[in-house]
């Protein structure tokens, strides 16, 4: 007898507020996992129903991701996307992702964007998906004169610096 190994899916928050139940428990052979701080990000009714019955079918699991694991990957992240936007919450689904080596389910663009640098499995459930990976740059809005990311201001000409797609 062969048993298969499970399937393991990170949930972001997009996908407990914009999914229809029970579209996951139809999933064969699939673990869900996602963060505290995720669950702490649902405060409309729908999405915490959404939570509780995936929770409740013993499919869903919590876990948070390690703080080394985190460090290193805000680190990598800053090299394609200096002063990214992302939240810690979404920076936390994409490390316990790739510490549990699954597959990422969000419909977030910037999520998913971040997830192909980092070479993450991405799969959406509803919503669009992204067809092509971005890198972005600080650019001075006043003389245009791409920056390093560490620098808080244009060091050219003192404007100030706008996150924008490479």
């Amino acid at each position: 007898m062969t048993t298969t190994k499970p399937n393991i899916f990170v949930l972001d928050s997009t996908v407990f507020i914009g999914l229809d139940f029970p579209f996951l428990q139809e999933w064969k052979n699939a673990i869900f996992f996602t963060t505290s701080m995720v669950v702490s990000e649902l405060k409309d009714i729908r999405s915490k129903m959404n939570y509780d019955i995936l929770r409740q079918s013993g499919n869903l699991r919590l876990n948070d991701p390690y703080p080394e694991l985190l460090n290193e990957i805000k680190g990598r992240i800053e090299k394609f996307d200096p002063k990214t936007i992302l939240s810690l919450i979404d920076i936390e689904v994409l490390v316990l992702t790739l510490q549990l080596k699954g597959t990422l389910i969000t419909n977030d663009l910037l999520l998913q964007n971040a997830a192909s640098h980092l070479n993450v499995p991405i799969r959406v459930v509803s919503g669009k998906k992204i067809v092509q990976t971005r890198k972005w740059v600080l650019k001075c809005e006043s003389c245009g004169t791409k920056a390093d990311k560490k620098e808080m201001v244009c060091l050219h000409c003192g404007g100030r610096l706008k996150r924008v797609p490479k």
